[in-house]
């Protein structure tokens, strides 16, 4: 039978029947969420929480829930992790969602239309699942979107390509730096907040982020969040903080997972399994799904195990977050050279068995398991800058603010998927900072089709 949507909430007039769940494609509903199609203010979950979307986050074309690294705030309190996306509430239990662990890490579950299941969505290990239904918040009646979804063109070429050379350089340039100072204030006020959470914890679990790339960013936020610098500090050796974040992480191979294993490395593991035995005990630490980490895929230098051992480096005497992180941070900035110094700083090297192995059950050849200098730059991108721009603002430092901005203006740009579209046109970022407006300027207007909020887009419209 065809579905029929309620009526907007307050409303006193009916308003056209919806399509049939069944004919209205889950892409377009991911669209509709990527995009933020759909009115944002005021929004409440299904049970009426307060919600607020800081970032839908990134669609997902692996195995696994519809977008990573979203960022929502549900009732007062801030979530990073994964959104599921589905047409109606029931294809949560259709796809087995319910038990499947991978999908533990879901913070919000968006529909499009309500039905019988919807506010009743549990995951695997039986937590309740917060909803947030589009159809009453759609501002374009949804039979012109679903027209416009099944009519649009395959590519996905930036709407102005064609004309991109018409815009004069310096409009072009103004425009993507004045991007950049947005996206990085937004990525400043995204970080909690620091009268409730400590600078060196905020920098604690977005540099840990930071290791998980895309694919694992939830995951090590959450490890994170599980062992924090109180937990890590008072360990005594580095054999214990590892052995608590990879315990903790749940991937400490069983003992029959070893069969096959060399001595060294079955002798490595099983010592790492004692520790955390004693330390679980101690700490009344609550071990992650293994499920929860993403392995396909990836590079083998991005596999989680060496990851955590580089973040656990991270505490060893001398490392960053040892002791006084942000003072560290601070007083490298003031340096005569700020990006050597913060790059030294980031310097995470795991004991020597890391040379030999990627993960705990097989040895591999042998490889330099330090924190490669891209990978330092993207967390001085993603977590340092943020950090230190933050520590300004709250001590009313424009001078630090300022030289925290400097030091993307000295790192080179990223090549990645979204700049190298842009070097297709001819503009070639000369800096990670013109990244970021590169970033913000794809994101929030090529993207989400705001030609007539672009600068680019009014100087061509305007001709």
């Amino acid at each position: 039978m065809p579905t029929l949507d309620a009526p907007h909430p307050g409303s006193g007039t009916l308003h056209e029947p919806a399509p049939e769940a069944a004919t209205v494609p889950e892409a377009l509903v991911q669209d509709l969420w990527a995009q933020q199609r759909f009115d944002t203010e005021g929004l409440k979950t299904t049970d009426g929480e307060p919600i607020a979307i800081r970032d839908p986050g990134r669609l997902n074309t692996d195995a696994g829930p519809d977008f990573q690294n979203a960022h929502v705030r549900i009732g007062g309190m801030d979530w990073r992790g994964q959104v599921e996306v589905h047409t109606t509430s029931g294809e949560w239990f259709r796809h087995d969602h319910h038990t499947d662990p991978r999908f533990n890490s879901v913070v919000l579950h968006v529909t499009l239309h309500a039905d019988m299941w919807t506010g009743g969505l549990l995951r695997a290990d039986e937590s309740a699942l917060p909803e947030l239904a589009l159809y009453p918040r759609l501002d374009t009646p949804l039979r012109e979107l679903l027209y416009s979804f099944r009519t649009r063109a395959d590519d996905d070429t930036l709407p102005c390509a064609s004309r991109w050379d018409e815009v004069p350089s310096p409009i072009r340039t103004s425009w993507i730096r004045r991007l950049a100072q947005d996206r990085l204030t937004e990525k400043r006020d995204h970080l909690p907040d620091p009268s409730d959470t400590s600078p060196a914890t905020i920098l604690h679990e977005r540099l840990f982020a930071g290791l998980g790339y895309a694919k694992n960013d939830a995951p090590m936020t959450t490890l994170a969040r599980r062992t924090p610098p109180a937990v890590l500090r008072p360990l005594d050796t580095p054999p214990e903080r590892e052995a608590l974040l990879l315990g903790t992480a749940g991937l400490l191979p069983e003992p029959g997972d070893l069969l096959e294993a060399d001595r060294p490395t079955a002798d490595y593991t099983m010592a790492l399994r004692d520790h955390f035995r004693r330390l679980q005990v101690r700490l009344d630490v609550r071990p992650m799904a293994s499920t929860a980490w993403t392995f396909f895929r990836l590079r083998p230098n991005n596999f989680p195990p060496l990851r955590i051992a580089q973040a656990a480096a991270w505490y060893a005497e001398g490392g960053l977050l040892h002791e006084a992180p942000v003072s560290t941070l601070r007083t490298a900035l003031g340096q005569d050279t700020p990006v050597a110094t913060l790059r030294e700083a980031l310097a995470a090297s795991p004991p020597a068995f890391w040379r030999t192995h990627y993960h705990l059950t097989k040895r591999a050849a042998e490889h330099t398991p330090s924190l490669g200098t891209s990978r330092r730059d993207t967390l001085l991108v993603n977590a340092v800058v943020p950090v230190l721009l933050q520590d300004a603002d709250q001590r009313g430092n424009a001078a630090q603010a300022d030289a925290a901005l400097d030091v993307l203006r000295a790192l080179p740009a990223s090549q990645d998927r979204v700049v190298r579209r842009f070097q297709d046109l001819g503009t070639d970022p000369e800096s990670a900072y013109d990244a970021q407006g590169l970033h913000e300027l794809y994101k929030n207007y090529c993207s989400a089709g705001g030609c007539l909020d672009c600068q680019i887009g009014q100087h061509l419209l305007g001709d």
